[in-house]
């Protein structure tokens, strides 16, 4: 597949046009679908078989160790949170050979023939948190299983669909929104908070190793908002997403992320988190101006004085001489 020609080699800092490239595509084949499938809300989805079709917006992704009952033919499975304007969705994705490289705000297409009620095991793998904000889950195979796939909507995911956070109206405040500031200095015990932030800085792509023994990308990302400013972490499979954020512009929801006090407030994506790239909300444009207007300070040109001097105090007195010859 051709990339787009408008596309800067400068993607996002911290990586490089190879790197970002990688999140763009994944190898699975084209499909068609055999059957009829039924175009259906995240929230009237019935536990049970039946074909439907799901279209919602990539909150978060990650990499759980692989289970006991894993199929003989898979070499792991990924999880991805997948909302609609109505509920949010646990998408269980199986895979062999395709490497899935999906992103956080990419709008997804799945189709399934089978949803769930979340299990036991969701419960405790997300807590409190992800048993009340996602009802329904669902298990896809698109390697061994034609009856089901997912596909990433490439010229759909910088349009305005389901970038409205659930619960959002324009004339009240988003339900658990806090500062930054306010956040870090105790509300972060609240349950459901949200904290809403712009993209400072993109840090480099490293490595770890976990307590588990499994090796995992990170990227640490500086943000900020009109209060405070912190680093945010994405690690695993959500780490590549950062190579599309755009410093003094991209805008984060953070719903529910995990806090760790260090030499600097540090917070943290986890399988409880979910994360709104660019919603669409009064705060958020505020917040993108409230940025840019930052960088436009800090690289203000003082302009050429007419007359040979100009009287701004903050600049002082400047004088022009010019020798004719």
């Amino acid at each position: 597949m051709p990339l787009p020609s408008t596309l800067s080699t400068k993607v996002g800092d911290g990586f490089t046009f190879g790197e970002a490239n990688e999140v763009r595509h994944h190898t699975l084949q084209s499909w068609e679908p055999r059957e009829q499938y039924k175009n259906t809300q995240i929230s009237k989805l019935v536990p049970g078989s039946g074909r439907v079709c799901l279209l919602g917006r990539v909150v978060n992704l990650y990499e759980p160790p692989p289970p006991n009952n894993m199929p003989s033919t898979a070499k792991g499975c990924f999880k991805l949170h997948v909302r609609d304007d109505s509920g949010t969705l646990m998408v269980r994705l199986w895979f062999a050979e395709v490497d899935y490289l999906f992103r956080l705000g990419q709008l997804v297409s799945v189709w399934t023939t089978q949803t769930t009620r979340i299990s036991h095991v969701d419960f405790a793998e997300g807590n409190h948190f992800t048993a009340q904000t996602i009802s329904s889950a669902t298990t896809i195979f698109p390697e061994r299983d034609k009856s089901c796939y997912i596909m990433v909507e490439e010229s759909l995911t910088e349009e305005k669909i389901f970038r409205e956070p659930i619960g959002y109206r324009s004339d009240e405040q988003l339900p658990g929104l806090v500062t930054l500031k306010h956040f870090v200095d105790g509300g972060h015990e609240s349950p459901n908070v949200k904290v809403l932030v712009c993209v400072k800085s993109v840090g480099a792509r490293k490595r770890f190793t976990t307590k588990q023994g499994f090796s995992l990308e990170r990227v640490d990302v500086n943000v900020f908002d009109d209060t405070f400013g912190a680093m945010l972490s994405l690690c695993g499979r959500a780490a590549k997403s950062a190579a599309y954020f755009k410093t003094s512009h991209t805008i984060l929801l953070l719903s529910n992320p995990a806090f760790r006090s260090e030499k600097r407030p540090l917070l943290c994506v986890n399988s409880s988190t979910h994360v709104d790239v660019d919603p669409c909300m009064t705060d958020t444009e505020w917040l993108r101006r409230f940025a840019q207007s930052l960088t436009t300070k800090e690289a203000v040109n003082i302009p050429f004085p007419e007359r040979g001097r100009t009287e701004d105090p903050a600049i002082g007195h400047f004088y022009l001489v010019v020798e004719s010859r």
